[in-house]
């Protein structure tokens, strides 16, 4: 599984069609303008105010915002440092989750999801979802399992993972912060993280690895 950049183009199959990592400096004001049907902005550092041709909204780190049908926007920093990820693509009504997440080695590793076969350094579980997920990485570097294929990570890096398919990040380099987006929920639509275990099988999509 190829991971893709900001201006490169992902996978067929990909409902995430671009994003951005958008840094803003306080009072800094960038504009954009409309790419995909649909687009969510989600704040991953400091304070941002988008401003809408009706109003504007604060974003706070963590919080996520899915923006009408607009030509154009704008945001403004309102911190000393900013930062928003632009996601753009054609996702449905029915979403899993979107956020924030943070991964360090751990020296007493804890898995909770399925047995893996090979070494971990971290307490993230394998699992797998009911929906395509993309892992956008803000910081640090490490490793990911999907299936059975691994794949080092870093900085700017967008990982597509396929409805069905199972995967891990079992070892870091440097601690990672990155964006998680969930996209359309399928099939039995369960939500979060789901085992083999606990959950039964999982409904993969083929050409998704």
């Amino acid at each position: 599984m190829p991971t893709f950049r900001s201006g490169q183009i992902p996978p067929e199959w990909c409902e995430l069609r671009s994003f951005d990592i958008l840094e803003l400096a306080e009072g800094e004001l960038i504009e954009q303008e409309r790419r995909q049907r649909k687009e969510r902005l989600i704040a991953t550092l400091g304070t941002t105010q988008l401003l809408l041709a009706d109003g504007s909204i604060i974003l706070k780190e963590n919080q996520f915002f899915d923006l009408p049908p607009l030509a154009t926007w704008r945001l403004r920093g309102c911190s000393a440092k900013a930062e928003v990820v632009r996601l753009s693509g054609h996702w449905g009504n029915e979403l899993g989750g979107c956020g924030i997440f943070r991964v360090a080695h751990d020296e007493h590793p804890v898995n909770r999801g399925d047995p893996v076969t090979y070494p971990k350094s971290t307490s993230v579980d394998r699992h797998f979802h009911d929906c395509d997920e993309y892992w956008i990485v803000l910081e640090g570097s490490g490793t990911v399992v999907i299936e059975d294929r691994s794949m080092a990570v870093s900085v700017g890096d967008c990982v597509p993972l396929g409805m069905g398919h199972s995967h891990d990040l079992p070892a870091v380099t440097v601690p990672i912060k990155a964006v998680f987006f969930e996209t359309t929920l399928q099939d039995a639509k369960r939500v979060g993280h789901l085992w083999l275990h606990t959950h039964g099988p999982a409904e993969a999509k083929p050409g998704r690895i």
